[in-house]
């Protein structure tokens, strides 16, 4: 169908729910898709996280038997490897918090508004930008 700029009547109508306008059911499932595929980034970028945090364990680990020095990086490697799996955890507790806001938001007021939670994304990439960091520390330290 093809809509004409002008006219009103191809427009989508809004109605009220409590207290808030929502767009018509096409146009709100597409919001919370959108939501929904927000979330399922955050959680695939904090498994990944965990993923990681776990392998910087174990590598630790392996070192510590097959080299006399690894044994003592051995215990930089259970706190970063733990730090990381615990950033993840954390990653997945402030995604869940988001989505569910941002949910009772738009049904209350139909706002799109992402609020402060843009804060947290940056906060996060930080945080492993650090965590990153140390690990490729710790490996130049291993390689010596």
């Amino acid at each position: 169908m093809i809509r004409s700029k002008g006219s009103h009547r191809d427009m989508p109508e809004e109605h009220s729910t409590s207290g808030g306008h929502l767009p018509d059911q096409a146009g709100a499932r597409l919001v919370y898709f959108a939501a929904e595929r927000t979330l399922l980034s955050w959680v695939q970028a904090a498994l990944g996280l965990m993923v990681f945090g776990f392998v910087v364990d174990r590598f630790g680990i392996f070192l510590g038997h097959y080299h006399a020095a690894g044994r003592n990086l051995q215990i930089y490697s259970l706190w970063l490897g733990t730090t990381l799996v615990l950033a993840g955890v954390a990653m997945n507790a402030v995604a869940a918090a988001r989505y569910f806001r941002f949910i009772v938001r738009y049904r209350r007021e139909a706002s799109t508004d992402p609020g402060y939670g843009l804060i947290w994304a940056v906060v996060f990439t930080l945080l492993v930008t650090l965590l990153v960091s140390g690990a490729v520390v710790f490996l130049i330290t291993m390689i010596r």
